[in-house]
């Protein structure tokens, strides 16, 4: 037989950087005031030893178990965004030890919800019993985007101001000469679609031009998208620029001006108001905005780590939203 294998303690870690173990236990969590040297020292430290949180032991002591539950609308996995927010998710999770189950709608069944400790909802879809659910519960939720109107408050909400994200886009094509820009824009069931529609409306109304809106959800095939833009370039007075959501949308419209004998870029200039790996790379590069997906992530688990930790609920914090201009609209 084998000899015993001692198991890494955290004692052990914060022996081996100099400090108590109540800072390296703050350090690897992530509270406290704490110098980013230290807690730099902490993690190389834990992982030079192969130290891990010992998660059962800590659901003892909390009665937490310890995991949460990351709640996405359904059919989004395969969107960047989504994948990027999720990640940003995770990181911040594990440096506090924390596991995070995935909730899309079809795995929400009973006795899951009820073992975790806390949830984020991304982008919350209205009427979505999922949603509801979690509102309605004792468990601590935060919402990535502002929640439906008309649900139980969420503990914190992280948002982007969407509305002036659509202003960003617009007065940029108008600077670049644009006089008809149309846009399309994912279902307003979400937060973030009323939001840029509302940015759309307002716009056009200040500059006193006709508003010409498409509608794009996750489930719209690209074949329906492809329709629409064609119908809409074969139109004697066809926009003069186009912004486009849902992701991957603004390649689809790409296609389309050129259908039309039109110069994407120049006829018509193309913004994407999400950023994908494409569009960087696609003839004419696309502008875009930069919504800061993991950006998002993390603040939303910092949100909820902070709740599960008593902090009081009612924050709203906004993430930042960054414009990328490419050769889409700038060659005018």
């Amino acid at each position: 037989m084998g000899a015993d294998v001692r198991v890494v303690t955290l004692q052990d870690v914060a022996d081996r950087v100099g400090v108590s173990r109540a800072t390296a236990s703050q350090a690897l969590t992530g509270k406290g005031r704490i110098s980013a040297a230290t807690r730099q020292r902490v993690h190389a430290a834990a992982a030079e030893l192969d130290y891990s949180v010992n998660l059962i032991a800590r659901g003892l002591r909390t009665a937490r178990s310890g995991a949460v539950g990351l709640c996405v609308p359904d059919q989004t996995l395969s969107f960047r965004y989504y994948m990027d927010v999720a990640f940003g998710a995770v990181e911040r999770a594990q440096e506090s030890g924390m596991l995070v189950t995935l909730l899309p709608p079809a795995f929400a069944g009973p006795g899951i919800i009820e073992q975790l400790d806390g949830f984020l909802m991304i982008d919350p879809v209205d009427g979505d019993p999922l949603v509801q659910r979690l509102l309605a519960g004792r468990k601590p939720v935060v919402s990535g985007e502002n929640p439906p109107a008309g649900d139980r408050e969420p503990w914190a909400t992280v948002f982007g101001d969407h509305e002036a994200g659509m202003r960003l886009l617009l007065d940029h094509v108008w600077e670049h000469g644009s006089r008809r820009p149309a846009v399309m824009l994912p279902d307003p069931a979400m937060a973030w679609g009323r939001e840029m529609a509302a940015g759309y409306a307002a716009w056009c109304a200040e500059k006193g031009i006709e508003t010409r809106r498409m509608l794009g959800w996750f489930d719209t095939t690209m074949d329906e998208v492809r329709r629409e833009m064609d119908e809409l370039f074969a139109q004697s007075d066809h926009p003069d620029a186009v912004i486009c959501a849902p992701e991957g949308i603004a390649i689809v419209a790409v296609e389309a001006i050129r259908g039309a004998g039109l110069v994407p870029g120049r006829d018509v200039l193309v913004a994407s108001y999400v950023e994908s790996d494409a569009l960087s790379v696609t003839q004419p590069t696309i502008t875009t905005l930069d919504l800061h997906p993991r950006e998002m992530g993390r603040r939303c688990m910092d949100e909820l780590i902070r709740a599960l930790d008593g902090a009081e609920p009612g924050r709203r914090v906004e993430v930042p939203i960054d414009l990328i201009v490419r050769e889409s609209t700038s060659a005018r």
